[in-house]
């Protein structure tokens, strides 16, 4: 099963999580990178509060516990911004 990947941003707008599977990590033992971002009003990232590193069943936990929370995965991934190679 594929690991989470894509923007998600908080119902208000204010924040992103931008999950990415590790390029470093094993396939068999694959981790997910989060890049927790403040966002403008219009929910783009414009700076990077942390990063973290989740094992696959944490990461996909998450992801799933902030969809049913109203984040909303951004449609229209945002490509020229790649805070993982920070």
């Amino acid at each position: 099963m594929p690991a989470p990947a894509g923007w998600l941003v908080a119902p208000a707008r204010d924040f992103s999580l931008f999950f990415i599977r590790d390029p470093k990590s094993a396939i068999v033992n694959s981790t997910v990178l989060t890049q927790f971002c403040y966002c403008t009003e219009k929910g783009i990232p414009i700076q990077l509060k942390n990063t973290r590193r989740l094992d696959y069943e944490s990461a996909q936990e998450t992801w799933n516990e902030l969809l049913s929370n109203y984040w909303e995965l951004v449609e229209h991934q945002i490509n020229e911004i790649n805070y993982a190679a920070a």
